[in-house]
């Protein structure tokens, strides 16, 4: 997955924007919640962005976080979406999740890839296959960790756990682009109905056939990110407070929000 996101970020990049791929913050104290995230989300745009983004992309565990971003810092970006996330996780994919954290926070990589692997294909039926898949997983997406690694994977398997978004939707007061598919065997398709029910001014878009994986990487996804970001308004910054600019971005002429300031940031599972 990591190795593709160059390729399936270039929409972004060919539409103007600088995308910067964003990972959970280090050494994240026993109990940090999901909530704690958004607040480390928002305190890194505040420090590294000047302040704003244009848009932030929050996929899977991102979008899980994204929702508290949403919720409680809506003047940190100028649109969000969110992919394949909803309000709860499936008991038996939270279980699952619990299980991968504790066998990377061990450094049985092989073991965790072979998990995942299975999880999210389930139609292959040949073990010697899986493992190999696993170890290729492991390796590709977990080679190199930091001292900080076991622990932080078990604070974040253990926020999923309790993770419950459905008390602060309806707080959210900005747009939200929702994105998922009504296979995926970590959010139900009644749960995405649900999580844009409660979300008071939510877009929903549900990829028919498509589990969570297939969701995500589907050819759909990135321009109907855009096609939302151009046909609902920028979330408009509180009057009489002056906005700084992207790094790297000139200052506009006229009025800072007629000309787009190319920011991505977003993170994902895992």
């Amino acid at each position: 997955m990591l190795a593709l996101l160059p390729l399936m970020l270039r929409p972004f990049v060919e539409n103007g924007y600088t995308v910067w791929v964003v990972a959970r913050r280090r050494n994240m104290p026993k109990g940090h919640t999901m909530a704690d995230m958004a607040d480390d989300y928002a305190g890194l745009i505040a420090d590294e962005f000047d302040g704003k983004v244009d848009l932030v992309l929050g996929e899977s565990y991102g979008g899980m976080i994204g929702f508290y971003l949403a919720a409680r810092h809506p003047d940190r970006f100028g649109h969000i979406a969110i992919t394949v996330a909803g309000y709860k996780l499936s008991e038996q994919a939270t279980a699952l999740d619990i299980e991968f954290a504790k066998l990377l926070g061990e450094g049985r990589r092989t073991e965790a890839g072979a998990l995942r692997a299975k999880e999210l294909y389930p139609g292959i039926r040949v073990p010697g296959v899986v493992r190999v898949l696993g170890a290729v997983v492991g390796r590709l997406m977990y080679g190199e960790t930091h001292p900080c690694f076991a622990n932080d994977v078990m604070v974040e398997a253990e926020a999923e756990g309790t993770f419950d978004a459905r008390e602060v939707l309806p707080d959210i007061p900005v747009p939200v682009l929702l994105v998922g598919g009504d296979r995926d065997q970590y959010f139900p398709k009644e749960v995405y109905e649900e999580t844009a029910r409660l979300i008071p001014d939510c877009t929903l878009r549900i990829y028919e056939g498509k589990d969570h994986l297939g969701a995500n990487t589907d050819k759909r996804l990135y321009p109907d990110v855009l096609d939302f970001v151009r046909q609902r308004p920028r979330v408009q910054p509180e009057r009489y407070i002056e906005q700084p600019m992207i790094i790297g971005q000139p200052a506009a002429a006229t009025d800072p929000l007629a000309t787009p300031r190319p920011s991505l940031a977003g993170s994902s599972r895992g």
